[in-house]
């Protein structure tokens, strides 16, 4: 492939979001929060918007698209589809009435390529039965996907990010350690002298890496929203641009808890990458694109949890504890590493 998404921008996936701190001074220097009325139940720092419809109805709505994380154009597009959709399921609701395209694209990108995207998040969208509506596509230096979702569902149902209450327990259900898989993704098409920083690790554990890691990001968080139905979660947040540790962050502020990570759930190979490139994955700062959804939930509740997550044939993984506090996180040192099966 001549002409390579990944290699036309910078940065990649959710690494061109902004930082959490930088967000958060551009929203209370515009005053951009002020004015909800009653209806928003939701707004700012929570994965979607909530806003009350009716007795016991609300919509949900999300924005998300970013830049390339592969080559394959169709493989974007699933990412991309992924990505936007888990902001309604990390919330538990499992209807998406609809779904609009984001797109922009150089004046020199081949029209295929941008094909390819639109196909991939197409076929995304339609295996998760969400009609695509419409959309908005843009020329831009750098090319984009993604899209707006909005979600129909019950509020005595959704799942929000505050919540959290000290005892319970942390799980997550998609492996850590994107960005440093992604990394191999790029460095092994590049020139023979480029690639040799890779040969210091197994030629097979790099491509288990990358496998996993593009698997982890096309999987769709609606099977973890439909166990977040039956099980009474207190709170829940997907890890994608901001990292676990970011996330988690915003999950004790809103709460107004401590969290303990003791335990790391990692791609196969990700340790080892992120090592061998700098990334902070150990200390939950790796940033992650389309990630899984991190769930507290009470003890008593956990075993039912566990065992809806192996009715359901899912990856999880427990990581860490909520104790009292004011938003502190700790990713103890040395944590446990828990990598994922293959």
């Amino acid at each position: 492939m001549s002409y390579r998404l990944t290699k036309v921008v910078s940065v990649h996936g959710c690494s061109c979001k902004l930082s959490q701190y930088q967000l958060s001074s551009l929203l209370d220097k515009a005053c951009f929060t002020q004015g909800y009325n009653e209806n928003v139940l939701a707004g700012a720092w929570e994965n979607s918007s909530v806003v009350k419809i009716a007795d016991n109805l609300a919509v949900l709505n999300t924005l998300d698209f970013f830049t390339p994380l592969v080559d394959e154009p169709e493989i974007q597009g699933r990412i991309a589809g992924s990505n936007v959709t888990s902001d309604i399921y990390t919330l538990g609701i499992t209807d998406i009435a609809s779904f609009l395209t984001v797109m922009a694209y150089p004046e020199n990108m081949p029209d295929e390529l941008a094909v390819g995207m639109l196909k991939g998040l197409g076929d995304f969208c339609r295996e998760m039965n969400i009609p695509i509506v419409g959309g908005h596509t843009i020329r831009n230096p750098w090319p984009i996907i993604g899209g707006a979702a909005t979600g129909i569902g019950p509020i005595d149902k959704i799942v929000y990010t505050r919540g959290a209450q000290p005892g319970d327990r942390l799980f997550l259900t998609k492996p850590l350690g994107i960005a440093a898989a992604m990394a191999a993704y790029r460095l092994r098409k590049e020139e023979i002298e480029d690639k040799e920083l890779l040969s210091t690790i197994p030629t097979d554990i790099v491509e288990t890496a990358i496998n996993k890691a593009i698997q982890g990001m096309t999987s769709s968080n609606k099977l973890a929203a439909e166990v977040m139905q039956k099980i009474a979660i207190h709170a829940a947040t997907d890890i994608t641009g901001f990292g676990l540790k970011g996330h988690l962050t915003n999950m004790a502020k809103l709460g107004n808890v401590d969290i303990v990570i003791n335990n790391l759930y990692v791609i196969p190979g990700a340790p080892e990458l992120s090592e061998l490139f700098g990334y902070p994955l150990l200390t939950g700062e790796a940033k992650e694109t389309a990630g899984g959804i991190l769930m507290a939930v009470s003890p008593e509740h956990s075993d039912d949890l566990q065992s809806e997550f192996d009715k359901q044939k899912m990856s999880y993984c427990e990581v860490g504890h909520v104790t009292q506090g004011n938003g502190k996180v700790t990713i103890i040192n040395n944590p446990k590493i828990t990598v994922a099966e293959p």
